[in-house]
């Protein structure tokens, strides 16, 4: 297949919707498809056929500059395929790309498929909107939640496939001596956190969490990976307590050794009207790191923790539950033990070459 992927966020732009772009990309041009992508902010030396919209001055995440980005696409997409024609078109995004996919689906006579990877406005999510989606032939969501919002607008439920992102286990596999002088550097147990620094992620949440916790562990050790607009406010909430160290943005092969070399995993989304959780990677890498989970009930998380056996669920904006889900982990050996076990046999259906096998088979 010829396969025109519509993203607008690319690697190195930081974000879970990125990296599946690029690693979709590959994985089908292992699999013998061509692929070309068209984004707006990103590298275009990462994929060999990548082509950039103008105007980059535009600021990011404006509607004007999304608006202008998918009508760059449209053309973009159109010209490509009057020399070279597609079998399909895949877009990730929502209602926007939705819209303008369909168009050119109608256009240019191939289908459309659009991925989903956040949570939809939930201002949007109306009946009279579900028209958007009327030219997409099929709707990838990352996470249970979002194809139940969409059907709930009326869209058939045969037209939403539930398919997460994935992950590379091999990178998970190698235990070597920066994992240990990483273990070595931080006092015991470790708490680890891996998102961008923006307030649906809920740090500022994990942070008094946390101050609960090291009142009855004070050894205790919180490591926050990552950078983001809310930065400088987590740092003055976190000021005085030793034990919360934020480590910055890393790159992805680091983030596995940090996670190898901690003992349990932390996340505490919050769904926002307009910024609402997908499927986290973060918390697949985490499992595959063999890390008990705690986790609010957003997005995808119940999608992939089951209750007391993989890890526990929380309500969201709770610091007291948060605290004492940490407490009972960091309490319980056995219990770790088993939810790690558990994580490592669970995740072997979210490799790569498996999700993406998943993905392509939607087209037909």
């Amino acid at each position: 297949m010829r396969i025109a992927r519509i993203i607008e966020y690319f690697p190195p732009h930081l974000g879970g919707m990125e990296r599946h772009g690029l690693i979709l990309s590959q994985e089908q041009t292992k699999m013998g498809h061509s692929v070309e992508i068209f984004i707006g902010v990103g590298d275009t030396s990462l994929f060999q056929k990548t082509f950039k919209a103008p105007l980059q001055f535009l600021p990011f995440y404006s509607k004007v500059r999304r608006l202008w980005f998918n009508f760059w696409a449209y053309n973009a997409v159109k010209r490509h395929h009057k020399q070279n024609p597609y079998d399909v078109i895949h877009l990730h995004g929502d209602f926007i790309e939705a819209y303008f996919g369909g168009k050119l689906s109608k256009k240019l006579g191939i289908p459309a498929i659009l991925t989903i990877h956040a949570g939809l406005n939930a201002r949007l999510l109306k009946s009279e909107n579900a028209k958007y989606f009327s030219g997409v032939k099929k709707i990838i969501c990352v996470s249970e939640e979002i194809a139940k919002s969409l059907e709930n607008t009326g869209i058939n439920r045969d037209k939403i496939p539930v398919i997460s992102s994935g992950i590379y286990l091999d990178e998970f596999k190698n235990n070597n001596n920066e994992i240990v002088n990483i273990k070595n550097k931080y006092s015991k147990p470790v708490i680890i956190s891996v998102g961008v620094l923006r307030i649906n992620k809920g740090f500022n949440f994990l942070i008094n969490a946390f101050k609960k916790v090291v009142r009855i562990f004070p050894e205790v050790t919180l490591l926050i990976i990552g950078d983001g607009p809310e930065k400088n406010n987590l740092k003055n909430l976190a000021e005085g307590v030793s034990g919360i160290k934020f480590l910055g943005k890393m790159n992805h092969s680091d983030v596995v050794k940090y996670l190898k070399a901690s003992d349990i995993f932390a996340l505490a989304s919050v769904s926002t009207a307009g910024d609402r959780e997908g499927t986290p990677t973060s918390v697949m890498e985490a499992m595959a790191a063999g890390l008990p989970i705690v986790a609010t009930k957003v997005g995808g998380n119940s999608y992939l923790i089951k209750e007391k056996e993989n890890g526990l669920l929380i309500e969201e904006k709770n610091d007291a539950m948060l605290a004492q889900a940490m407490i009972k982990l960091i309490d319980d050996e056995n219990l770790r033990q088993r939810m790690r076990e558990k994580n490592l046999e669970d995740i072997k259906q979210r490799n790569w070459p498996i999700v993406a096998e998943q993905i392509t088979n939607a087209y037909l």
